[in-house]
């Protein structure tokens, strides 16, 4: 379910890479090896980047099923022996792993979601009694510098856009995901552990990224404040953003015992 293009994915793997909490993957790989060749499976892997970033902090015979609804970017994961891919309709099922899982993973997807998306995958984990990784969901902060004044309106804006239909069972949760997730799993007895893991872009390290944000934010906030309002900010944001702050926040949860 990534929804974006390679391109895209490979210019924020490096930023997701500086931003993952390293805490909460090394937690997840001590669990996993527990088990002998424990299976992974990623929701919504894109190229792989997930696999590549938890790996290290995975047991060395860990296996994996990266599942995504996009052949492009899921042919671009590769192939070795002890990775698999599968396209998979997440809307449709959100729970694609075989009987044999020991861990369920995502990057960058539940603000995608509907509400009640969130609560049918808690559902299904907890059915399996899996824990879940999930890494980089936004959560609503943004913050540029220098400040300017239209910024706090823009980005308000930017976040009701998030709440719109995403592909994954109606409106999504956007900024609202993570508070959800966690609550949905609690109540299914999981305990549950969240850390930051906000982008903090700079000018001279990363213009790249933040041209890309930029322009894409005033592009979904022009039917919300205007064309011309929006095309302002993008322009005097490109001129001048030293520093960008992306808020996101990473979850580990694990079953009852």
């Amino acid at each position: 379910m990534s929804g974006f293009t390679a391109d895209w994915l490979a210019l924020r793997e490096v930023a997701d890479a500086r931003a993952r909490a390293t805490g909460l993957i090394d937690r997840a790989g001590t669990a996993l090896a527990r088990h002998a060749a424990p299976l992974v499976c990623d929701l919504g892997s894109g190229t792989g980047a997930g696999m590549r970033a938890f790996a290290p902090s995975f047991p060395p015979d860990t296996r994996w099923l990266l599942t995504d609804n996009d052949p492009d970017t899921l042919a671009l994961a590769g192939c070795a022996p002890a990775v698999q891919t599968a396209l998979a309709d997440l809307a449709a099922n959100p729970a694609p792993w075989p009987a044999e899982c020991r861990l369920v993973t995502a990057t960058a997807l539940f603000d995608l979601a509907a509400p009640g998306w969130i609560a049918r995958l808690a559902d299904c984990l907890a059915a399996d009694r899996l824990p879940l990784l999930a890494c980089l969901t936004y959560d609503g902060r943004l913050g540029c510098v220098p400040a300017r004044p239209g910024d706090a309106a823009l980005c308000s804006a930017f976040n009701r856009h998030q709440r719109g239909d995403k592909g994954l069972g109606g409106p999504a949760a956007g900024p609202g995901a993570v508070a959800l997730l966690a609550e949905a799993l609690r109540t299914r007895g999981y305990r549950v552990a969240l850390a930051d893991s906000a982008w903090r872009l700079m000018q001279d390290r990363d213009s790249a990224l933040m041209t890309e944000l930029v322009t894409g934010w005033a592009g979904a906030m022009e039917g919300l404040v205007g064309v011309q309002t929006a095309q302002d900010w993008r322009a005097a944001r490109l001129a001048d953003t030293q520093r960008l702050t992306v808020g996101h926040t990473d979850l580990y949860a694990e079953p009852p015992s």
